[in-house]
């Protein structure tokens, strides 16, 4: 019997025009990327009715407070997707967010991912306050460094005061622990581990998501990397992404 498992196939780097609108202001609604398997369930299946529980569960449970929780509903897991009719799922709320705010961001994520990924085996949507993901396969608290979203701006600068603030916000996020917010001189930050997360594997997360950082957007203004299950973001002061003209949808591939 072969395992399922779900994984994000390709990075992609967007060079996105931005405006002025830290992290901690921006609207909680606001799309930064969705993942979908192209492989489909069939409606009025197994599946399709564990699914729609593990979603309401989500988005009741939201409203206890917790800025995370995952979820099983069903059994019967299967060598392929067609097989399968447990699902697995999970939210997690930014970490400044209060109570309200979290419960309204994930029931509004939950609601968006039918419209997203309509009858996905699995799926992922972030938005600027939320993330919610489900899948037919048990991803629950395993390590996964696989880069889900990537994005740099288009305005960069080599000015020695910046760059030091910016590699002063990063080094102080890179051994953050669950969320973190950073400032140093001109730069902001902001890191995250999902709340399932080691303080270990936290710490690795967090090192290769701001090992992307450097390497791929350089001198960047500001810049974003959402690994499987961290993410880290900085920013000049007064410039912040704003969302994408066009939502960016990757592929989720099931791995036999």
């Amino acid at each position: 019997m072969h395992l399922l498992r779900s994984c994000i196939v390709a990075a992609v780097v967007l060079v996105v025009s931005f405006g002025a609108a830290p992290a901690a202001d921006a609207a909680t609604g606001t799309f930064i990327y969705a993942g979908c398997s192209p492989s489909k369930y069939e409606p009025n299946t197994a599946y399709e009715s564990n699914l729609n529980s593990l979603l309401a569960s989500i988005a009741s449970t939201a409203s206890s407070g917790a800025a995370y929780n995952s979820f099983t509903a069903g059994g019967g897991a299967g060598p392929d997707p067609a097989a399968g009719t447990a699902a697995y799922g999970l939210y997690q709320c930014r970490g400044d967010l209060g109570p309200g705010d979290c419960l309204a961001c994930v029931r509004e994520t939950v609601a968006r991912l039918g419209a997203v990924c309509a009858n996905a085996y699995a799926a992922s949507l972030q938005v600027d306050g939320c993330y919610v993901r489900y899948d037919a396969a048990n991803f629950i608290g395993r390590t996964d460094t696989t880069t889900a979203y990537r994005k740099c701006s288009s305005s960069r600068s080599h000015d020695g005061g910046f760059l030091a603030s910016r590699d002063g916000v990063l080094g102080e996020l890179q051994a953050a622990a669950g969320y973190k917010l950073s400032s140093s001189g001109t730069v902001q930050g902001v890191a995250q581990c999902l709340g399932d997360v080691a303080a270990a594997d936290c710490t690795a997360c967090l090192a290769q998501a701001v090992g992307q950082l450097k390497g791929t957007c350089g001198t960047a203004l500001a810049a974003d990397v959402y690994l499987a299950q961290c993410y880290v973001r900085y920013w000049e002061n007064g410039y912040y992404f704003r969302s994408n003209s066009g939502n960016h949808v990757s592929s989720l591939n099931y791995v036999h």
